[in-house]
């Protein structure tokens, strides 16, 4: 470990660091109020003004040397990285939003759904969609649907079916 000088430099730098201090007093007491000009650039005001991160709002604890920090975290400057860069490269921050979407399934078709969907049967019957295996099944489930039609048929007077 080195070591930080010779007691006789310490005291200069010191007093140096005392003379400095001085200086910078004196400055901020002839420094105009803040009704007749803006504060200096680089003051205690501009230091103590900036208490709010620019990303989320949140306090800013400013130091007293150093650069003033515009964030209040890492995370903050961060994130406002990332939107700059998504700026500067043209697009556009995306938010995603989940949200859930009902869609209403009809358990049982109504009166007027049974032509459509019976037509949607023929022509799947038709192109090879319903497996050969299913056509058994399929003509048990269709002969009382057939019976019931033509004894409904005779009574209403509708076309009855070959």
């Amino acid at each position: 470990m080195g070591t930080s000088g010779t007691p006789d430099y310490r005291a200069r730098r010191r007093a140096g660091e005392q003379q400095r201090r001085q200086r910078h007093e004196q400055t901020a007491v002839k420094r105009p109020g803040p009704d007749q000009a803006g504060p200096a650039a680089d003051g205690p005001d501009r230091r103590s003004a900036a208490t709010t991160c620019g990303w989320c709002g949140g306090p800013i604890t400013p130091r007293r040397r150093g650069p003033i920090p515009k964030w209040c975290s890492a995370t903050c400057r961060h994130r406002a990285w990332e939107q700059s860069r998504a700026a500067n490269s043209g697009r556009t921050a995306v938010q995603v939003v989940e949200r859930r979407v009902e869609i209403r399934v009809p358990l049982e078709p109504t009166r007027r759904d049974w032509p459509r969907l019976l037509g949607e049967l023929a022509g799947q019957l038709d192109d090879g969609s319903v497996y050969d295996r299913d056509l058994p099944a399929l003509g048990r489930a269709l002969d009382p649907v057939l019976r019931s039609y033509r004894r409904r048929a005779r009574w209403s007077g509708a076309p009855d079916l070959p």
